[in-house]
């Protein structure tokens, strides 16, 4: 049976890495045609996940449709693209960013400039509580992504742009101006409509177009995962995760 759920990249080593999601227990074909389903599984794996769910079989799709369009078609650059892409979702588990963060957790994601500390206390998730309401979430939201940094950085410059276009998708695009740049490419309205890029394929399309507008082979092809992690989120949160995503990447593709 060949894999050619959403399409196939003829990949180096294509038939080794299926072999290798084999042996850790994943139910694919060893055929050589990297496909959705291989794909599914290879992120199921970076993802630190178990199971291959429905929504990890439709990014497996969108990535074989979608990833060499952008160039990302070596083992190199598909491993950092997973592994940047395991972190923004939580290992392929969601497709909108949660902001129900902790009062430490805030401190510790955004800078100063971002959020005050009074703000972090107000508004962050007490220790020992409940999840945050989803209008919580969107005052969160609306500052850290708000203000002068919002509108410089991210192209938001109505008031709710922080929480209308919070990170979704498969690389968790954020802000009106990187939202803006899909309609552009693709013609579909997440302007309008954001909640459109929650879908796997857009989503995954989205993070297409977001890499090679960043130009992120450059980074993936001198194995520079802290470049590639700046360009990607801004900064370098989450790298030691990242970090670890990529062995696991490594470990099948390389």
């Amino acid at each position: 049976m060949h894999d050619n759920a959403g399409g196939a990249i003829v990949m180096d080593n294509a038939a080794r890495a299926q072999q290798r999601l084999v042996s850790k227990g994943y139910a694919i074909a060893v055929d050589g045609n990297f496909g959705g389903k291989s794909y599914a599984a290879l992120m199921s794996f970076v993802g630190d996940q178990r199971e291959v769910n429905q929504l990890r079989t439709d990014l497996g799709k969108a990535a074989a449709k979608h990833f060499p369009g952008v160039g990302l078609d070596t083992p190199l650059r598909i491993a950092h693209a997973l592994a940047q892409q395991s972190v923004e979702t939580g290992g392929f588990s969601k497709m909108v960013e949660s902001l129900n963060y902790s009062q430490a957790g805030l401190r510790a994601t955004f800078s100063a400039k971002r959020i005050s500390d009074a703000d972090c206390q107000r508004l962050g998730r007490k220790p020992g509580g409940a999840p945050l309401s989803p209008a919580a979430q969107e005052k969160i939201a609306n500052i850290v992504y708000g203000g002068a940094f919002g509108k410089e950085q991210l192209g938001n410059d109505q008031p709710g742009d922080g929480w209308k276009y919070r990170g979704r998708g498969a690389k968790q695009t954020t802000g009106r101006s990187n939202y803006n740049d899909v309609k552009q490419v693709t013609g579909i309205d997440v302007i309008g409509n954001p909640d459109q890029l929650a879908d796997p394929d857009n989503g995954m399309r989205a993070a297409c177009i977001f890499w090679q507008k960043k130009n992120c082979n450059r980074f993936a092809d001198k194995d520079d995962i802290v470049g590639l992690t700046k360009a990607v989120n801004g900064g370098t949160n989450g790298l030691p995760e990242r970090k670890a995503a990529l062995v696991r990447a490594k470990a099948i593709l390389l």
